[in-house]
């Protein structure tokens, strides 16, 4: 059984305002979280991972960077490092910074 948690990714253009907000699906998903999983060999990952969900709904904005969060119940936060399919998605869309909890 695979675990669910509540991650959200939060795009920025370089003035630092919020372009986007994106959270994980465990319901949809997206040709892009398609394509990004299977060029890293990971094609059964294809529910709409948070970040990839923020990249898209940042249209044709340029994203300067990328804040991934996610927190335990208790408030405390939580590794949220990108995986390799949303690092790669990151790196196409030409972000310049990554950020994330913990």
């Amino acid at each position: 059984m695979s675990r669910k948690y509540d991650i959200t990714a939060t795009c920025y253009d370089k003035k630092g305002r919020v372009l986007s907000i994106g959270k994980n699906s465990y319901t949809k998903t997206h040709p892009m979280q398609a394509h990004f999983a299977k060029q890293v060999g990971m094609h059964e990952r294809t529910f709409l991972h948070a970040e990839i969900k923020a990249l898209l709904r940042s249209g044709d904005k340029q994203v300067h960077s990328i804040r991934i969060e996610r927190y335990a119940k208790d408030g405390k936060p939580m590794n949220a490092s990108p995986c390799p399919i949303c690092q790669k998605a990151i790196n196409a869309w030409g972000v310049k910074e990554i950020t994330h909890t913990l």
